[in-house]
């Protein structure tokens, strides 16, 4: 059942992927408005495999917060929910390119690795898993961030080459912008609890010399939440906005997916 409902999340996520870019940089038609319509409720269809999936997964034992795999199988999941619901008062199509092909990553990454004994979390650490549930949902929201932040970078652009065209603008500047603030909002403070309980689940496995060796996940987190918490305080302070905001997001979301890289191949 578990390959059936892979199966059917990845072509759905697949079909969506396309679905979503395949219009990048074409006059538009019937045929690519028609494509349009269908890329949502076909990322719909993957949402709702990928649920069921992981549902199968926690009946087995292989739940999200047994290693870093499932949990990013999960974060995933979670990003592709939020986008499903911002995209039904927000016109961000084009962030379903970016979303839909995470998400099939991260699933399969979820299926295939679900056993794998050195990255499991330990049993009964009520620590050990709220960390790896904020870790989850902070690459889940940064996720979205980075992906607004993306699309605010490339609308820009577009503005500023006079390459927009008619009737295809979508959300404006200012409404991508105040988005992109609403979800650092969000995840700054879900990120910085993340780091709060990985560093007291360090502490409860063996004290501080455990951080040796991880001066690499360590330094990678500091530039994450450095760089989320210096976007709102520039925001509150100066007003600062735009291109200098949304590059430091897309530096925050590089920071933490290396962070979920390096779990994954640690020896």
């Amino acid at each position: 059942m578990i390959l059936l409902l892979f199966i059917v999340a990845s072509l759905a996520y697949g079909a969506a992927t396309f679905a979503y870019g395949a219009d990048a940089g074409e006059a538009g038609g019937a045929g690519v408005a028609s494509m349009r319509r269908r890329a949502q409720p076909i990322l719909l269809l993957g949402v709702l495999g990928h649920t069921a999936l992981i549902g199968l997964q926690c009946v087995e034992g292989d739940h999200p917060l047994k290693n870093i795999f499932l949990a990013s199988s999960f974060g995933s999941l979670v990003a592709a929910i939020g986008f499903v619901a911002l995209s039904r008062t927000q016109k961000i199509d084009a962030l379903g390119a970016v979303v839909a092909p995470i998400a099939l990553a991260a699933l399969a990454l979820g299926v295939v690795f679900s056993s794998v004994d050195r990255v499991q979390v330990p049993t009964g650490s009520a620590i050990a898993s709220a960390h790896v549930g904020f870790a989850a949902a902070g690459l889940a929201g940064f996720t979205l961030a980075a992906a607004v932040a993306g699309l605010y970078l490339a609308t820009e652009r577009r503005l500023r080459r006079k390459q927009f065209r008619p009737g295809h603008t979508g959300i404006s500047l200012t409404g991508l912008d105040r988005l992109h603030h609403r979800l650092v909002l969000l995840v700054t403070p879900v990120f910085t609890l993340a780091i709060v309980t990985g560093a007291l689940w360090i502490v409860q496995i063996g004290g501080p010399h455990m951080v040796r060796g991880r001066n690499f996940e360590l330094a990678a987190a500091a530039i994450a939440w450095v760089a989320s918490v210096a976007l709102l305080v520039m925001r509150a302070v100066w007003g600062s906005r735009g291109r200098q905001s949304a590059w430091l997001t897309i530096l925050a979301f590089a920071a933490v997916l290396l962070i979920v890289v390096s779990y994954g191949v640690r020896p």
